[in-house]
Parts: C-alpha cells; sequence; structure tokens
C-alpha cells in the first residue's frame, strides 16, 4: 500500500510539473518578501573586552524587503531593499547591545526549470549596509552610551525554490546567508529565510 501511494504521489507530481511547463513570462518584475532574520555578531579582536566586540548570537527577528527586476529565460537580475527589525542583548547588569541593520543588494539568480510550476534556483548579491549599533555600560552610578554607525560592502549567497501560481505570478521561498562587513571588533553576518511573491509585467 506505502508503495502504490508513494508511485501515485510521483506520477501526480509529475503530471504537474508537465502540465505546468509553457512558457513563463519574461519581463521587468516586482516583489515583495518577508521572513525572519538570525543576525551574528562575531568577535574579530580577541584581545578587546569590549561590549561591542563580544560574541553576540541575537535572537529571530523579522524582515521585510521589496525588489524590481528583470527575468530573461533561466536568468534574473534586481535591485532589492531589505529592512530589519533591530536587535536588542542584555549582556550583564547596566550593560546591553542594540542593533539595526537596512541594506541595498543587486541580486543575480539562476532558475534551473523556469518553465516548470516548481523551479529550484540559487542566488548570489553585492551592494551595501548601514549598520547602527548602541551599546550602554554602568559607570559608577551613571549609565554610558556609546553609538556607532557603519556603511559597509555586503555579499550574500543562497538558494530556494520557487512555485509558478499562473504565467505571471510567482511564490518564492528561501534561504540566504549574508555578510554585511564589520563595526566596531565585530563582523556583523546574518542567516536569513523568506517567502514572498514576485509579479512579472
Amino acid at each position: 500500500m506505502k508503495k502504490q501511494f508513494l508511485a501515485a504521489a510521483s506520477v501526480l507530481a509529475l503530471s504537474v510539473a508537465i502540465a505546468g511547463s509553457a512558457s513563463a513570462r519574461d519581463g521587468f518584475y516586482i516583489g515583495l518578501r518577508g521572513g525572519i532574520s538570525h543576525t551574528n555578531l562575531n568577535d574579530v579582536n580577541e584581545n578587546s573586552t569590549t561590549a561591542a566586540s563580544a560574541d553576540i548570537d541575537f535572537d529571530n527577528v523579522w524582515m521585510m524587503s521589496g525588489a524590481v527586476g528583470y527575468r530573461y529565460n533561466y536568468f534574473r537580475a534586481e535591485l532589492e531593499y531589505i529592512g530589519r527589525e533591530d536587535h536588542s542583548e542584555e549582556l550583564a547588569a547596566g550593560t546591553g547591545t542594540k542593533f539595526g541593520s537596512q541594506s541595498l543588494m543587486l541580486n543575480a539568480y539562476i532558475d534551473f526549470m523556469p518553465n516548470y510550476v516548481i523551479s529550484p534556483y540559487i542566488m548570489a548579491g553585492v551592494g551595501y549596509s548601514r549598520l547602527e549599533l548602541t551599546t550602554t555600560s554602568a559607570w559608577g552610578s551613571s549609565v554610558r552610551e556609546n553609538k556607532n554607525e557603519e556603511d559597509n560592502l555586503t555579499w550574500a549567497i543562497g538558494g530556494g525554490i520557487t512555485i509558478r501560481l499562473n504565467k505571471c505570478l510567482n511564490f518564492d521561498g528561501g534561504y540566504r546567508y549574508i555578510d554585511m562587513g564589520d563595526i566596531e571588533q565585530a563582523n556583523v553576518n546574518a542567516h536569513e529565510w523568506y517567502f514572498g511573491l514576485r509579479y512579472t509585467f
């Protein structure tokens, strides 16, 4: 029974893929995505003891992005803006870290089966990120705050799956690793999982 079920499921999946193999539309598109971002601040100076340089593994936060791009056959190129919710971490009594980031990326994609209902893809991107890091520390009976901002070169790699809903509308889901450079004594990188819709005109 189990083998029959697996065989039927395989035939159904193949039928859906073949049925959706008509050419998808090429041209300009817009995309809207949302998901979660898991950011790490990794110490790049082992001799430093400041809060800003400590290894910090932040909790997940929400991220949203919008993209404008062009699709041609197996390839896509786009300009994407990414906004992320601020991270906050209390390291010790009177000491804490708040971190925010936003990125502007130029991304390139390869769609392996662009004319099928389900198509895997890989991506790579380069751009820049605006980073804001605020640290607070107890100084006697007062609290001292240090704020730093950086604009850094940023790169990303990742991949995912596209589900074609019709000739123009696609559902994308994927993962990317993004490196946002250094701020003070810390290197900033993030693991991001996202999903969204893409419409080709």
